[in-house]
């Protein structure tokens, strides 16, 4: 084929690309554009003037309602949790290999009646009584519990009115992690089965992580 018959081929593909480019923007296929938008906006204006709309937000509205009056019912207003940061922390321990974790509370009513605690759980785990101590790996260093009142799941504990009273919980985990901070709900139960709930941050104990990086300058 020659040069001039490819260059022709060539010419003349390009025009009709070129063409077909101009036709879809010709009048005809803007107006079908713009009828298919105007179409959408009647169907949804229909749609917002229908019963049924109106019927399905009212439901949801009615939902979201009682799920808020629900939460009240069920929520300790009256009782404030702090969080004793400098006495909260995890560890693996070296005996079982499980993680460990101590939280420190601080807990206060600010009403005129009593509250009888019946549970702390953290996460789905409910506090364990009498832990073993903690040592760590390839270390005699043990870890110090709290001295505040240990709070277990059996015991029910007494909180009077506008008072404040320091408690510490253990927890064990099986769930392994090399990461130095577990985020965690920690949620107080009473007897009327009302609840607390916070949302916790617990950070691995300092003396572990000192124990880590002097394992990894010998590796």
């Amino acid at each position: 084929m020659s040069r001039k018959n490819i260059t022709h081929k060539l010419g003349f593909a390009l025009h009709s690309v070129v063409y077909s480019l101009c036709f879809l923007q010709t009048p005809v296929f803007k107006g079908e554009e713009e009828n298919r938008l105007e179409d959408a906006k009647q169907f949804i204006l229909r749609l917002l003037e229908s019963e049924t709309f109106a019927l399905a937000v009212l439901g949801v509205g009615i939902a979201i309602g009682l799920l808020i009056l629900y939460n009240r019912r069920k929520a300790i207003p009256e009782l404030e949790i702090q969080v004793i940061k400098e006495d909260t922390w995890f560890a693996t321990r070296d005996d079982n290999n499980r993680i460990g974790i101590v939280v420190s509370v601080d807990l206060r009513n600010k009403s005129t009646s009593g509250i009888y605690i019946t549970n702390c759980k953290l996460s789905g785990y409910s506090p364990r009584e009498d832990p073993k101590k903690i040592h760590l790996e390839s270390s005699s260093k043990e870890l110090s519990f709290p001295k505040y009142k240990h709070f277990y799941k059996g015991q029910e504990f007494y909180l009077g009115p506008y008072s404040s009273e320091k408690l510490w919980f253990y927890y064990e985990s099986r769930s392994m992690t090399m990461a130095n901070l577990i985020e965690a709900s920690l949620s107080v139960k009473d007897s009327r089965k009302k609840r607390k709930s916070v949302r916790i941050g617990i950070p691995r104990h300092a003396d572990q992580i000192a124990v880590y990086q002097e394992m990894a300058k010998m590796w």
